[in-house]
């Protein structure tokens, strides 16, 4: 199914810097968009037709009086007819949905990260809902899902899933899928799978690694009496026990144990610094939205577990 992969592809472009050559293939992207939309039938009567009607209204090709409630309807009918693609379409539109959303014009909007963190299980339904489709249609061979799918394993924080990130990226490159997208998965998951064991996602490690890499700065002046060292490099990192875990209660076979909702843990990041190495601490602790938060300490003296 063509549709799904083309929103992909259009969302990744407008995430990144574009060149005017990005603009031009974004355009011919629109342009195929309105094309295969316009082919849709307007009340579909197979699941394949129903997940490109749901694509169709998400995307806003075909208008709707209630955008996210058809789509979200025609997705659900769409997997009850034993059509993957609907379940790629239930997970965009969950995440289409402004209530699901903390971005508000562009910019972080912290209160409502909160709420969505505090958010208690039993009103996470049509999250677990969407999570477990989108695994179910990876799972099934949906392309569209597997990329989707690679981006939650890189942003959700939970053992393992940096090397779920790269495991399904490398799959999607065997397949032909070579896009920016899932070449950057793919090497990101490698360089931290490279240094040790962490429990954060990629995205958790590499938001705390620039504070590591200060604390390693601060560490080596500390060890050298104020000498100075500009880059440092991460040699080794490893990981202990994730303490009061809880998971979304997700039981796909790709998805289980996939999002830490609660749980904290310790690791210890040791870098090399001009010939030296810096040992620190690193604490995480689950937010209750699929990320982490973190702490970095220089760790000369104490013991791992």
């Amino acid at each position: 199914m063509k549709l799904p992969v083309l929103l992909l592809l259009a969302a990744a472009a407008a995430a990144s810097a574009q060149t005017p050559a990005d603009a031009d293939a974004k355009a011919k992207r629109a342009q195929e968009l309105k094309r295969l939309c316009s082919l849709v039938s307007m009340n579909p009567a197979d699941g394949r037709e129903m997940a490109r009607r749901a694509e169709c209204v998400l995307s806003g090709v075909l208008p709707s009086t209630d955008r996210l409630g058809e789509a979200r309807a025609l997705s659900r009918a769409a997997l009850q007819a034993g059509e993957p693609a609907g379940g790629t379409m239930l997970y965009l539109t969950f995440q289409a949905d402004p209530a699901n959303q903390y971005v508000k014009d562009g910019k972080f909007d912290a209160d409502a990260y909160r709420r969505l963190a505090a958010r208690p299980i039993k009103e996470r339904r049509d999250q677990i809902d969407a999570i477990e489709a989108l695994g179910g249609a990876a799972g099934r061979n949906n392309i569209a899902a597997g990329i989707l799918l690679a981006g939650y394993f890189h942003d959700t924080v939970a053992p393992r899933n940096i090397a779920r990130t790269g495991a399904l990226a490398a799959l999607l490159k065997r397949l032909g899928e070579t896009g920016p997208l899932v070449e950057r998965f793919a090497r990101e998951a490698d360089a931290i799978a490279k240094a040790g064991t962490t429990h954060a996602s990629v995205r958790a490690f590499m938001d705390t690694y620039p504070e590591a890499v200060a604390a390693a700065r601060a560490g080596y002046q500390a060890q050298t009496g104020g000498k100075s060292c500009e880059k440092p490099e991460l040699k080794s990192v490893s990981a202990g026990d994730v303490q009061g875990a809880e998971y979304l209660p997700l039981t796909g076979n790709l998805v289980k144990d996939t999002y830490l909702v609660k749980g904290e843990w310790t690791e210890y990041w040791t870098f090399r610094a001009c010939g030296e190495e810096v040992p620190l601490k690193v604490s995480f602790a689950a937010d209750g939205w699929g990320g982490a938060t973190s702490s970095v300490a220089y760790n000369k003296g104490d013991a791992k577990p």
